[in-house]
């Protein structure tokens, strides 16, 4: 969920959707694909199973934390939509 968050809290003043914007700053890109990296090392690797006692994810579930990421990020976009309408509005009521 943090990094839906991340894409969506880079532009705060307008929309994050779009493919330009998605792939605006390669360093947030470079960084964001070495800990997706490093998660999953973290959950299938077998010798990381061992040390940590963990247990790898599911393909269900791991559906599932991109749907409730994809959710977060669509809740982040509205209330930027909802702000920049209630910004909009006081503008020109005063």
């Amino acid at each position: 969920m943090e990094v839906f968050y991340l894409f969506s809290i880079r532009y705060l003043d307008s929309t994050s959707l779009g493919l330009t914007r998605m792939k605006g700053t390669p360093a947030i890109l470079i960084a964001v694909t070495v800990v997706v990296a490093l998660q999953l090392v973290f959950t299938y690797a077998p010798f990381m199973e061992r040390l940590f006692d963990t247990r790898p994810v599911d393909f269900i579930h791991g559906l599932e934390i991109i749907g409730i990421g994809v959710a977060l990020f669509a809740v982040l976009e509205l209330e930027k939509a909802l702000r920049r309408r209630w910004s909009a509005r006081g503008r020109t009521a005063g």
